[in-house]
C-alpha cells in the first residue's frame, strides 16, 4: 500500500468517528434538538421521492341516539402533507503538497482535525438555525422548512389578540375553515376582528383550524393599557397562548417549550423580577443539561436560543415535529476522495432530509400590530 494510499485510509476511517461526534454535539447544544432525541423525534434511513406526512383533520361525528337504524359511513379523518427533501453539504480539501509537508502521523492528524473541526463548526452553526426557516420564502427553497414555513399570517388589527393565519404548507392553506367546520360567535369582542368567530376560544369542529396554529399579537392593545409594550404583555400573551393552544386540541396540545429571541427573553426576565425576587427554574430543561438559563410560567419552560428573529417567540410541542433523516446519521462524511485534476484530497460532510410539524399545535409570538 502506498503512502498515500495509507493515508487516505487513516483519515476516512478517523472521518467518520469524528462527524459521529460532530452529530452529537450538534444535537447537544441546540435545545430543541436535544428535546426531539430525548422524544426518540429525530429518526434516521428515510426514503422516497418526498416526505409524505398525515395530519388529522377530523374525528368521525357522534350522533344523538334514540333507537333505530344507525347510519354507518366512513369517517375522513386525515390530510397528507407533501414536503420534499432538503440538504446541506460542507465542504473543503488539502493539497498533495499540504500532505507532503505534514508528513508523519502526528503533523498528519493535527492538520486533518483543523479541517474537520472547522467543517463541523460551520455545519453546527448554520444547521442550528435552521429549523426557525421559512423554507417556501424566496432563495430559501433548498432549505429546512422550519417554524416560519406556516406562520404567515394575513389580516391583524391593532386591538387584536392574535393574527389571522394565512400561509401554505405541505400543499394545505393554513387558514380557518379553509376545507369544512364551523365556530362559535358568542364573545363579545372576537380574538381576530377579522375572523369574526370566538376562535381560539369558544368551541367548534376540528376540521375548522386542523393546520392553523396560533400566531399571537403580543403587540395588541387589548392585553393591558400600556398598548405595544412587550415587557407588559409577555406574560399575558404566553399565558394565552397555553391554554388557547392545550384548550384547542386537548392534552396532546400542551406545550413543552417557550422559546423567545434573546431581546423578549431579556424583558421577560426583568418583568418578572419586578413581581418575585426568585425566579423558578425549570427541572426538565436542567434535565435537558441546559441548567441556569430558563425558567417556568404555567408549567412550560421559558428560555432563548442563538439564532431566533428579534421580536419573536414560538411555542412548541416536540410530540407533534419530527426531524427526519434520510441517512443512518444526521451528518454523513463522504471522502477523502483523491482529485487528480487539481493534485488534492477532497473532504464533504452533509445532512439530507427536512423537519416536519403539525402547525395546529404551535405558536408564534409576534407584533403583528400594534
Amino acid at each position: 500500500m502506498s503512502h498515500a494510499t495509507e493515508w487516505a485510509a487513516v483519515v476516512n476511517t478517523t472521518a467518520q468517528k469524528y462527524l459521529k461526534g460532530a452529530s452529537d454535539l450538534t444535537i447537544r447544544d441546540r435545545k430543541i434538538f436535544r428535546a426531539l432525541q430525548n422524544r426518540g423525534r429525530i429518526t434516521y434511513n428515510h426514503s422516497g421521492t418526498e416526505v409524505r406526512h398525515q395530519v388529522k383533520f377530523a374525528l368521525p361525528e357522534v350522533e344523538a341516539y334514540s333507537g333505530g337504524v344507525i347510519d354507518f359511513e366512513p369517517s375522513d379523518k386525515y390530510r397528507q402533507l407533501y414536503l420534499d427533501w432538503r440538504g446541506y453539504k460542507v465542504s473543503d480539501m488539502m493539497t498533495e503538497k499540504e500532505r507532503l509537508m505534514n508528513r508523519g502521523v502526528p503533523q498528519l492528524i493535527n492538520r486533518y482535525g483543523n479541517i474537520m473541526k472547522d467543517m463541523r463548526q460551520s455545519l453546527e452553526d448554520q444547521f442550528g438555525i435552521e429549523v426557525y426557516n421559512d423554507g417556501y420564502a424566496s432563495g430559501q427553497t433548498d432549505r429546512l422548512c422550519g417554524l416560519d414555513s406556516f406562520t404567515g399570517a394575513g389580516t391583524t388589527a391593532t386591538g387584536d389578540k392574535i393574527a389571522e393565519p394565512s400561509d401554505t404548507y405541505g400543499g394545505k392553506s393554513t387558514a380557518l375553515a379553509n376545507e369544512a367546520g364551523t365556530w362559535s360567535t358568542d364573545l363579545t369582542t372576537s380574538p381576530n376582528s377579522e375572523v369574526g368567530t370566538d376562535w381560539p376560544s369558544g368551541k367548534g369542529d376540528s376540521e375548522y383550524d386542523y393546520l392553523s396554529p396560533r400566531l399571537m399579537n403580543w403587540g395588541s392593545s387589548a392585553w393591558t393599557s400600556n398598548a405595544g409594550s412587550w415587557i407588559n404583555n409577555a406574560e399575558r400573551c404566553i399565558r394565552q397562548c397555553i391554554l388557547w393552544t392545550r384548550l384547542t386540541t386537548g392534552r396532546y396540545g400542551a406545550a413543552d417549550m417557550c422559546l423567545l429571541s434573546e431581546d423578549l427573553y431579556y424583558d421577560y426576565l426583568n418583568a418578572n423580577e419586578a413581581k418575585f425576587r426568585i425566579q423558578v427554574a425549570h427541572n426538565p430543561a436542567d434535565d435537558l443539561g441546559f441548567v441556569g438559563d430558563s425558567v417556568r410560567q404555567d408549567g412550560v419552560v421559558i428560555t432563548t436560543e442563538f439564532g431566533i428573529d428579534p421580536q419573536t417567540g414560538f411555542m412548541l410541542n416536540f410530540d407533534k415535529m419530527e426531524l427526519r433523516c434520510m441517512d443512518s446519521q444526521l451528518f454523513v462524511p463522504r471522502g477523502p476522495e483523491r482529485d487528480i485534476n487539481t493534485d488534492s484530497y477532497k473532504f464533504l460532510m452533509g445532512f439530507f432530509g427536512n423537519l416536519v410539524f403539525q402547525p395546529k399545535f404551535f405558536g408564534k409570538l409576534y407584533p403583528y400590530a400594534s
